[in-house]
């Protein structure tokens, strides 16, 4: 669980300690406030705790986007050449991957790639559409790729979601489908 400490107490319960940067900031405050302690052992004090507060919130920053589940696609072949991938996964609002196409000719004869198409058919969550304002796809540009009978290619392509994606999204499986036209 993002920003919290679990461990087991002394009785066997589960204990959870918020190690959230209000909190942390809260207790610096306490502290340069405490009437006890020297001005000097306030400073020092302050001084040790300044990096572990710089962490608790840098860490808030990051887990900010924790509550967007994380999305992925997978795919569909083409019959003439068979076209596989990586799964991605990792997407969120404003994120950029790497899907890697693996382009395996079936033939006994040697093909030449003209052009490389990946598209969306449809997501697993019922309000996130298949569009290019939920997960943009940049379409390999490759002019020929020259295939041997039973060889394999590797092309990348470039997958983004926007900031601007649809919370329904959160969570979706995007399918996604390869076509490859050759001559």
């Amino acid at each position: 669980m993002p920003g919290r400490d679990v461990h087991r107490g002394a009785h066997g319960d589960r204990r959870q300690h918020d190690l959230s940067a209000a909190r942390v900031l809260r207790a610096l405050r306490v502290i340069a406030a405490g009437s006890e302690l020297s001005s000097r052992a306030r400073k020092a004090i302050l001084l040790a705790l300044l990096p572990l507060a710089a962490i608790a919130v840098l860490a808030g920053v990051r887990n900010a986007s924790a509550h967007w589940q994380q999305a992925s696609a997978r795919s569909v072949g083409s019959p003439w050449v068979r076209i596989t991938s990586n799964r991605v996964t990792g997407l969120y609002p404003g994120a950029t991957r790497k899907l890697v196409l693996t382009l395996h000719n079936r033939s006994h004869r040697h093909l030449v790639v003209r052009r490389i198409r990946v598209r969306i058919v449809s997501t697993t969550k019922p309000g996130c559409s298949p569009a290019p304002s939920n997960l943009a796809i940049r379409q390999p540009s490759r002019p020929k790729l020259r295939l041997r009978p039973g060889g394999r290619r590797r092309i990348t392509v470039q997958m983004a979601m926007p900031n601007s994606v649809a919370d329904a999204c959160q969570g979706a499986v995007f399918k996604l489908r390869y076509t490859a036209r050759t001559r």
